[in-house]
């Protein structure tokens, strides 16, 4: 009889004349596969990642939820700057070790996503145009402050794209700085009731205009909007909370 190592667990094997013999192949199959399995369970039980809930600090949420982004076009040498949004954060839960929640816009109608933090990187999906424009962000949260005025800051990128049938037409590759600015309000509660509230609260949203030709903004990171201070003095909206 052979000794066979099978994922570092030693196990009885024979030769191919014997496990002709009396059943001996199925008994050195079912013998093998009792190997793996152990040796499976044993280095899962050494190698698997411990996955516990964590809250970074600072965060998006806590110390204030309203935030303002801003873009600086990758295309112009530059990096002119295009737009400048603001955006809400809702509460977050814990996922791994991270924490994710939604997001929606106070300054552009029907643009809202999901945030997922995890440390100081700061992860962003969103839509817009009925879900046919899309947005990505990667920011890392700093603890940088204002001189004078404490607040969060958090840096890196921005990219924006919509839809063509084909390959997707990118309205622009963006560097991006995100600025805390107080506090917004969202709607209760949690899990898929304050989703379906803050999609209708999204969707309220009045249009922004462009400065000059004062046609509705198609896109959140468009070059030429009207300031925010403009937008929420014409819209009535509350520019601070």
């Amino acid at each position: 009889m052979k000794k066979l190592i099978v994922f570092g667990v030693t196990v009885n094997s024979y030769s191919a004349h014997n496990q002709l013999e009396g059943g001996s192949a199925m008994k050195c199959i079912r013998m093998l596969t009792a190997a793996m399995i152990v040796a499976a369970l044993t280095l899962g039980m050494f190698w698997a990642p411990e996955i516990s809930a964590q809250v970074p600090k600072p965060n998006v949420y806590d110390g204030g939820n309203r935030w303002l982004i801003t873009g600086f076009i990758d295309q112009t040498p530059d990096h002119q700057e295009v737009a400048t949004q603001v955006i809400c954060f809702g509460p977050y839960v814990n996922y791994g070790t991270g924490i994710t929640g939604v997001w929606y816009s106070l300054s552009f109608p029907d643009w809202n996503g999901i945030y997922y933090q995890e440390g100081d990187e700061v992860k962003m999906t969103g839509d817009y145009a009925k879900d046919v424009g899309h947005d990505h962000m990667t920011l890392f949260h700093t603890t940088y402050d204002h001189p004078q005025k404490p607040r969060g800051m958090a840096f890196k990128d921005w990219t924006e794209w919509r839809e063509d049938g084909a390959f997707g037409r990118i309205i622009g590759f963006a560097n991006a700085r995100m600025t805390r600015s107080g506090r917004c309000p969202h709607p209760k509660g949690v899990g898929a009731a304050m989703e379906k509230r803050v999609l209708e609260l999204s969707l309220k949203i009045p249009p922004r205009l462009m400065k000059d030709s004062k046609e509705e903004a198609k896109n959140p990171g468009d070059h030429g909007q009207e300031s925010l201070e403009t937008y929420f003095k014409r819209t009535g909206q509350n520019r601070e909370k």
